[in-house]
């Protein structure tokens, strides 16, 4: 059976009868005229994005505990094991396939869930901080940095961020990749100011940062405990080759002018200063940079 014939035989089972076609009413010649649309323009296959958010929206759904991973995929194989047994029969093979999309989204959901699961700093803090740099985005004084953590004070690592977002108002002299040690302020990653509003919160969970400040006094420049791992070194790489570009973008074209063009390129807007950013805000451009 060609696809066509399957899509055509589907469209027919989703007819309904003329004796269920007055109850059914408006609804359900809704649903036949919109159906055979999608049939008639072969436009099905990308239903399947909608069953697997639907999936993603069961999970989120759920008030109770994180639920296993297996089980959704287990399920899925499952569903995908009678896919050869229903080539004959359109209808099922569709409802098989939306099932398995479905069961995807909710193990795609559990495994993002659990990949940014990580504490989030209950108060503000000042103690000693130990970590290594991920990312340093320079600015007109200082720099910011996105550091993982090894230590801060005395919280055990069931309480203390994995990676925090602190600023440094001083020059700086070192680079993504050192290990420092530093005295910081960290407090929680704020919420949005309005309704609808920004939500740095929600954007720091899904960068996995756990903590937000500053870091004050003199920082120290360690060597590190262990050997990094070749994805840390290679990350590492690329923002020190960023933050590199950045500057010599800025230095070649000069002031305000040659830190957006560093910014349209490398993406570091550090160097942008806030008169051209609110520049930027209401010429409504400001979404190029940001």
């Amino acid at each position: 059976m060609s696809w066509a014939q399957g899509a055509a035989a589907a469209a027919r089972a989703f007819r309904p009868s003329a004796a269920r076609r007055p109850a059914l009413g408006l609804v359900g010649d809704w649903f036949q005229a919109g159906w055979t649309r999608e049939v008639e323009q072969r436009r099905l296959f990308p239903w399947l994005a909608v069953a697997f958010g639907l999936g993603i929206l069961v999970y989120f759904a759920g008030t109770r505990g994180a639920p296993a991973l297996a089980a959704p995929l287990v399920a899925a194989a499952l569903l995908a094991a009678t896919t050869p047994f229903l080539r004959a029969r359109p209808l099922g093979l569709g409802l098989t396939l939306v099932g398995i999309a479905a069961l995807l989204g909710f193990a795609a959901a559990t495994v993002r869930v659990e990949r940014l699961a990580g504490p989030i700093l209950a108060r503000t803090t000042i103690a000693s901080l130990v970590g290594t740099i991920e990312a340093l985005d320079e600015r007109e004084e200082g720099a910011r940095l996105i550091v993982r953590v090894e230590s801060f004070g005395t919280l055990g690592s069931e309480m203390r961020p994995a990676r925090v977002r602190v600023s440094y108002r001083k020059a700086v002299a070192f680079k993504p990749g050192d290990r420092i040690a530093a005295t910081a302020r960290l407090l929680p990653p704020p919420e949005a100011a309005r309704p609808g509003g920004y939500d740095f919160g929600r954007d720091a969970y899904f960068r996995g940062i756990g903590a937000v400040g500053s870091l004050v006094g003199k920082i120290e420049v360690r060597p590190p405990a262990q050997a990094p791992d070749r994805s840390a070194r290679f990350a590492a790489a690329i923002d020190d080759a960023r933050n590199a570009l950045t500057r010599r973008i800025t230095d070649a074209n000069g002031g305000q002018a040659g830190a957006v063009a560093a910014a349209l390129v490398t993406g570091k807007r550090g160097l942008i200063g806030p008169e051209t950013n609110d520049v930027l805000r209401a010429a409504g451009i400001y979404h190029v940079v940001s």
